[in-house]
């Protein structure tokens, strides 16, 4: 758990700078000291109301552990899962219109004569009725639709999938990059706060101005506030994975050092491209409803063609009526009916479908052009991350190295104070910049497969065995 520094509270050596400057200090020290308490009070305040212990919190720290628990929490897939049985009953809906139906019907009453005054007397009645569906386009069109309505549904309840899969993976690792942030923000703080007191005490025997002091105080000031902002997205990374997934993940097992920057296979951008214009399950699911709507067309056509049904039916009576007998009939006959005026109801639903057919048809365009866009984007983010962590790799060397040699120079007399605190932000920042790149790296990898339709679980699999676990 990482936790937020009091180190500066710390008092100021007395040195012979304006008593107005002294007390800025001392105010803006009060001021951070009451904001650091505030925010660490929040957090401990978010802890004690998330749904699950810390002890569940500290046992699925890795990637995989946190995609199992939100596969079962998080609404946004639950709702998919829904989504897909609701749709799923729309064929056997549309096939019980091709299925005989079979009617039972029953009555009682009493009765009575007005001329002759007879009665009352008890009548009862059963009958049985069936209708089979011999010749109906519109019914048949509407199965046929209902078939394409459930193949867009399970497009679309695997793109929910591969989302999840993205979210997941993106809040995990900014909840790393935070969490790096956090612990180079401290380190930075530290590393300042040793170079402010060095140049007091450098001051306070006549060896620097006071000039270094105030910049050394200054800097330190600006770290604190850093941390300060650092430990807030912190709190913000982990509220956003707790949304997904229902659990507090506070020590997320940390990439390895030997992560390998994989360039995408093939090398060649317009091959991913055709890939995601026949894979990618946005642009399925997206072609499946312009189908599905070009379909409507048919079927709201198909209510002016004839209908053709059997019907069959038998009914039993028995009355106590004097002189009356029992009776038991039955009926079967082929029914004929057609459509010859509607008011205009079939034109303007023909014409409703048409316009939406259109629609769907430019909604299809749109995303055939986004996918085109990410998968390119996604391409060229991973190629650009696996360039930006080697160059930042090397950065990292060189600001160190600058770092040792400006120390160095500060303790022989050659360089200032303020020279050693820029060289110390430098690698801090090299540091901060890295990590976020390995973690960019990852998460444009995802979003190249998600872009051609061929993420899986398996590849966040692959990704948690590069999860370093901690000694």
């Amino acid at each position: 758990m990482l936790k937020l520094s009091n180190r500066f509270a710390k008092p100021v050596s007395s040195w012979s700078a304006p008593r107005q400057y002294d007390h800025f200090v001392q105010s803006l020290a009060a001021v951070v000291l009451v904001t650091m308490s505030s925010a660490t009070s929040v957090l401990a305040q978010s802890s004690d109301t998330i749904s699950t212990t810390q002890d569940t919190a500290q046992l699925t720290t890795d990637l995989v552990s946190v995609y199992e628990r939100a596969r079962e929490f998080d609404a946004e897939f639950q709702a998919g899962q829904f989504d897909l049985e609701s749709t799923r009953t729309l064929v056997p809906q549309a096939r019980s219109a091709l299925r005989p139906q079979l009617t039972l019907g029953a009555e009682t009453g009493l009765a009575t004569v007005e001329d002759d005054g007879e009665g009352p007397f008890a009548e009862s009645a059963i009958s049985l009725s069936l209708t089979q569906t011999l010749f109906d386009v519109n019914s048949s069109r509407e199965l046929d639709q209902a078939q394409v309505s459930v193949r867009q549904a399970e497009a679309q309840y695997a793109a929910i999938g591969q989302t999840l899969i993205l979210r997941v993976a993106t809040a995990y690792f900014e909840v790393l990059r935070a969490q790096v942030n956090v612990e180079f923000s401290q380190s930075e703080l530290e590393a300042i706060d040793r170079q402010r007191e060095q140049a007091e005490r450098r001051f306070d025997v006549g060896l620097v101005p006071v000039t270094d002091v105030r910049t050394a105080q200054a800097q330190f000031d600006l770290a604190v506030a850093q941390e300060i902002v650092a430990s807030n997205e912190l709190f913000t990374a982990r509220e956003a994975l707790l949304r997904i997934s229902g659990i507090d993940v506070q020590n997320p097992t940390p990439l390895a050092d030997d992560l390998p920057l994989t360039p995408p296979q093939p090398a060649d951008i317009d091959a991913w491209v055709a890939l995601a214009l026949e894979q990618n399950l946005e642009l399925v699911s997206a072609n499946l409803a312009d189908q599905s709507n070009q379909m409507q067309i048919g079927v709201e056509k198909a209510v002016r063609y004839p209908t053709i049904n059997f019907v069959g039916s038998a009914t039993s009576t028995a009355t106590d009526r004097f002189g009356q007998l029992d009776t038991n009939f039955a009926d079967f006959s082929v029914q004929f009916n057609l459509p010859l005026s509607t008011g205009g109801r079939i034109n303007a639903s023909v014409a409703q479908a048409r316009a939406d057919a259109r629609a769907s048809n430019q909604e299809l365009l749109a995303q055939e052009r986004t996918t085109v866009q990410q998968t390119r984007d996604a391409y060229r983010g991973v190629q650009a991350s696996i360039s930006q962590v080697r160059a930042l790799q090397q950065a990292l060397a060189s600001t160190e190295a600058s770092t040792e040699a400006t120390e160095a120079g500060f303790r022989a007399g050659t360089r200032t104070s303020v020279e050693v605190l820029q060289a110390l932000r430098d690698t801090f920042s090299a540091k901060s910049d890295f990590a976020g790149a390995r973690y960019d790296y990852i998460i444009n990898t995802l979003n190249l497969k998600a872009a051609s339709g061929t993420l899986s679980e398996d590849d966040l699999y692959a990704i948690n065995r590069f999860l370093a676990v901690p000694e």
